[in-house]
């Protein structure tokens, strides 16, 4: 046996309506839903956005309207992947009004890239493809390996070399110690760590010095002055103690943001390149300075990375250089003295010569041999 039921629907507004219907008979209770949509808000979006095939590293931006088609304001909100940028990721739009878009693909490794972007709005999720591929562009160093000139401690050398653009973007580089992003990061958790704990040793001295001021106070070592009862006397002991541990916290946090926001640049106590960081402008070259100055009369080597535009992998740049010590010679290397008579004595003139770029201080070392006390 089944009855049926006739809803009417007579609404006074083109809008949204809601209502539960409830149901009873002898046995049950359930609920009917019903639902009337009024008005509804249409988005009008690309299908599909493409990127083409672009730098790698290098921003390509993409503008793009959206446009309300529909019958009502409605709020938008857009989620972009990963590699992909937006400036606006969410807005309210108006029936019949536009807003433009500006999106960017950054890509950090050289394939081909399929992603899906999420525009939601009005209770409703649109899936946007969004596809693009990066490439290896025309950039690259004059040279690969540098060897300074052989140079004397205390002095410097210059070495110069180019950066070649090729390519048909701007490129910025910068030159850095590390060969990878993921070298840089490890490096940077390894000194937050070290500073983690040098905060927790800190805190822990502060803990325990707040400790020995108790017992010092339990002992009377403090102002026996009636003046300060116990508990006046914790609550200044206390309120040190907040504001150590206030200023710690402010210490480190300091520190451990700048060492996350480190580039890492290269820094060597031998080698310096010049500049550092800048822009290369499109089909041309800029020139570098390579400073060698050695601090002894060692061999030097060490490699800079240079994190570039248009190249995926860092361009590794090595150096090398001989430092030089004080140099000098004797004007004879050998000397025949002849043969000399007993308690005879004979003079004879001996110069050194500094041929070397930088002061040099000699001694003399006595032969500790038989004829070497007799010189």
């Amino acid at each position: 046996m089944e009855i049926s039921y006739i809803v009417k629907f007579a609404p006074e507004a083109k809008s949204d309506y809601a209502f539960d219907l409830m149901v009873l008979t002898e046995r049950e209770k359930f609920i009917v839903p019903i639902r009337a949509i009024g008005c509804r808000a249409m988005l009008e979006f690309p299908d599909s956005l493409d990127f083409g095939l672009v730098p790698v590293k290098f921003e390509t931006e993409k503008a793009v309207m959206i446009r309300n088609i529909g019958e009502k304001t409605t709020k938008w909100q857009i989620h972009t992947p990963q590699g992909f940028k937006i400036d606006k990721t969410e807005g309210i739009l108006e029936v019949g009004k536009s807003e433009q878009l500006n999106f960017a693909f950054v890509p950090q490794h050289a394939r081909k890239v399929r992603e899906e972007l999420v525009l939601s709005y009005d209770n409703m999720e649109a899936i946007i493809p969004v596809v693009g591929e990066a490439h290896n562009d025309n950039v690259y160093l004059s040279k690969t390996h540098i060897h300074a000139d052989a140079t004397s401690i205390t002095l410097f050398s210059h070495q110069y070399y180019q950066i070649h653009n090729k390519s048909q973007v701007p490129i910025e580089f910068s030159w850095r110690a590390f060969a990878t992003e993921l070298e840089e990061n490890e490096k940077k958790m390894r000194l937050t760590a070290q500073l983690s704990q040098e905060e927790n040793e800190e805190r822990m001295d502060i803990n325990q010095g707040q400790m020995n001021e108790d017992d010092d106070d339990d002992d009377g070592s403090l102002d026996s002055d009636d003046s300060y009862d116990e508990s006046e006397l914790m609550a200044k002991a206390q309120r040190k103690k907040e504001r150590s541990l206030i200023t710690l916290n402010r210490k480190y946090a300091s520190i451990k943001k700048a060492v996350e926001e480190d580039k890492m640049l290269f820094q060597d106590e031998i080698f310096s390149i010049e500049p550092l960081e800048g822009k290369i402008w499109p089909n041309t070259e800029m020139t570098f300075c390579m400073t060698f100055r050695p601090q002894g009369p060692y061999h030097y080597s060490c490699t800079a990375f240079c994190n570039t535009t248009c190249a995926q992998d860092r361009l590794a740049l090595n150096l090398t250089g001989q430092g030089k010590g004080p140099q000098a010679s004797l004007s004879i290397t050998e000397l025949d003295i002849g043969d000399i008579f007993v308690t005879n004595q004979k003079t004879f003139n001996l110069c050194i010569e500094n041929t070397g770029e930088i002061d040099c201080h000699w001694k003399l070392i006595p032969f500790e041999t038989p004829f070497g006390s007799k010189f």
